[in-house]
């Protein structure tokens, strides 16, 4: 942060020339950020300083040798507290300097430990472990405004002629500043300006526009049949393929029957063996009492085995599974479905028409809004998503579920309003369901609001 340049203190050619050439590399900076670095850094090599701080809109802006000055070091503090204390960090001109040699806000001011130490004994104090003894203070003046200043510190005394010279360098620094600033020359028209940016903000919040809500969606066949598991078993074929057309009693899948096979032939032997013992028992009696009376409990034990035989004659009827209706198969990878075990009313696959007029929509629970039943629809496929298919809610459930992405979401259903012309079941893109009409305040501040809400529990 120190630099020091040797130069004579009278104004000569030499010095006004360097003063022309500075306000040229000033007034060529490209941002403030730029102009405040000329001011801090450069203005060393005409005027001869230590240390050089720019004080802008009543706080530390820039120091010379320093790229940062809103870091919290005890150097800055200290530096802080000083113009505090010397009250150089206020925007009111209207104060007056308690010093003959500085009596308007104007014109520059000379600072040195024992004025500080006049305000402030514990800074004065610390004066000389920071600064050089020598300091002025010349102050920013725009429109009869404080706007800042520059303060320049070094071991010897600051001659007249460089005050003169430092107070119209200060001056014509103000105007590149404020430049860049962007600052608007009419605080009458600022305050127009911004009021009729927020008015108009306030009218296009009254704007009215429809609540609507995103969700995947998916075409579905408003007419299906689920194919499950007749029974327990092991697969032992599926005879059709994903999206392969089938005919009503078609063969859709078989279940593996040996062991149905091997129960049956046991049953059909305990029969045999029930039937020859009840008839021997018949025989028996006519000439014995005794063996009259198992008679009743053979032909049950013949009526359950009869049971038994039918059942499973029965259950091996069951082991082909046949298409209740036409369609197309629809089903995952067939190839691991084979020998697989299966339980009775699991899902083997589904037989639905080639063309879905139903949409299945699942609606973030995050998003949930107010649907009426029939509210507009419009869908669009990935596989086309310039055209927007128009549909009519049918439905929304009335509590979330787990979604097949994971998310909780409400499961809806929409129909197509074009019959005719029908996409694939499977087909699948984002549905786009609207709700009732709001304000567009109400439409942005919504969610904000409700989560806001949560958080403050208000």
């Amino acid at each position: 942060m120190n630099r020091r340049v040797e130069m004579p203190g009278s104004v000569t050619t030499d010095r006004l020339a360097g003063l022309i050439t500075l306000q040229k590399r000033l007034m060529s900076a490209k941002g403030r950020k730029e102009a405040e670095y000329v001011l801090v850094n450069d203005t060393g090599y005409l005027f001869p300083a230590r240390q050089i701080l720019l004080v802008a809109n009543g706080k530390l802006s820039a120091h010379s040798g320093a790229t940062d000055v809103e870091q919290q070091s005890p150097y800055l503090h200290w530096v802080r507290r000083v113009l505090k204390t010397f009250e150089l960090d206020r925007r009111d001109v209207s104060r007056r300097v308690d010093d003959a040699s500085a009596s308007s806000p104007d014109q520059l001011m000379l600072l040195t430990p024992e004025r500080l130490a006049e305000r402030d004994a514990a800074l004065g104090a610390d004066w000389s472990e920071y600064w050089p003894r020598e300091g002025v203070w010349i102050p920013m003046v725009w429109r009869g405004r404080l706007e800042g200043g520059l303060l320049l510190l070094r071991e010897k005394p600051w001659n007249e002629a460089e005050q003169r010279l430092l107070t119209h360098w200060v001056q014509g620094a103000e105007h590149v500043l404020a430049r860049h600033a962007g600052r608007k020359r009419s605080p009458v028209g600022k305050r127009l300006l911004t009021g009729a940016i927020v008015a108009m903000l306030g009218l296009l919040m009254l704007i009215p526009v429809r609540l609507s809500v995103l969700g995947q969606a998916e075409i579905v066949p408003q007419v299906s049949s689920l194919i499950r598991s007749p029974l327990d078993g092991v697969l032992k074929e599926l005879a059709v393929a994903p999206n392969d057309p089938v005919q009503k009693g078609q063969l859709l899948a078989r279940l593996d029957d040996a062991e149905l096979k091997g129960r049956l032939a046991e049953a059909r032997q305990a029969l045999a063996v029930a039937q020859a013992e009840y008839a021997r028992a018949r025989q028996r009696a006519f000439t014995d009492r005794d063996a009259s009376a198992e008679v009743p409990l053979l032909l049950a034990r013949v009526e359950q085995t009869r049971a038994d035989v039918d059942f499973l004659e029965q259950q091996l009827t069951r082991v082909r599974v046949e298409a209740p209706r036409a369609g197309v198969a629809i089903i995952g990878d067939a190839s691991d479905w084979a020998g697989r075990p299966v339980q009775l009313g699991e899902r083997l696959l589904e037989v639905a028409d080639t063309r879905g007029a139903e949409v299945e929509i699942w609606l973030p629970s995050a998003d949930n809004i107010p649907l009426p039943e029939g509210a507009k629809v419009s869908l669009f496929l990935n596989v086309d998503p310039s055209q927007v298919r128009d549909a009519s809610l049918t439905h929304v459930n009335y509590r979330a579920e787990l979604a097949p992405d994971g998310e909780l979401a409400y499961r809806a259903r929409a129909l197509l309003n074009d019959a005719e012309n029908l996409p694939r079941v499977g087909w699948r893109g984002t549905a786009k369901v609207e709700g009732e009409q709001v304000t567009l305040g109400y439409y942005l501040f919504r969610r904000p609001w409700a989560t806001l809400r949560s958080w403050i529990g208000w």
